[in-house]
């Protein structure tokens, strides 16, 4: 009997020990997905470069968002988990870039009255 309780024992330590490590592989696997988007070639005052930094985030979104449903993850609306990155990537900017960006938002917006 006291050989079976020391196997038993043994077993259930070394189980115990190999939950940590599995619970860590899920983690892993868990991480939520990151995108990055560059502008360090852009000049985001000038509408037409506005307007190619916006179509990256709108790609880099899409990508993001389909790799989530793929996973099961996505929680909401295919469209407002693109919004929601193009938020958070505008929200990530520095000061200057934001600037930048209305700037262009409204250049293009004066140019098209003008027309």
């Amino acid at each position: 009997m006291r050989k079976f309780i020391m196997s038993f024992t043994t077993v259930a330590s070394l189980s115990l020990a190999a939950v940590p490590v599995l619970g860590l592989t899920q983690a892993a696997n868990a991480a939520e997905p990151v995108v990055r988007v560059s502008y360090s070639d852009l000049n985001l005052s000038n509408p037409a470069q506005a307007a190619v930094f916006k179509v990256r985030i709108e790609t880099a979104g899409e990508t993001l968002c389909r790799a989530k449903l793929r996973s099961g993850d996505l929680d909401m609306p295919f469209r407002g988990c693109v919004a929601e990155v193009h938020r958070e990537v505008e929200r990530q900017l520095p000061k200057a870039q934001r600037q930048a960006l209305a700037s262009a938002a409204r250049a293009q917006a004066i140019e098209v009255a003008a027309q």
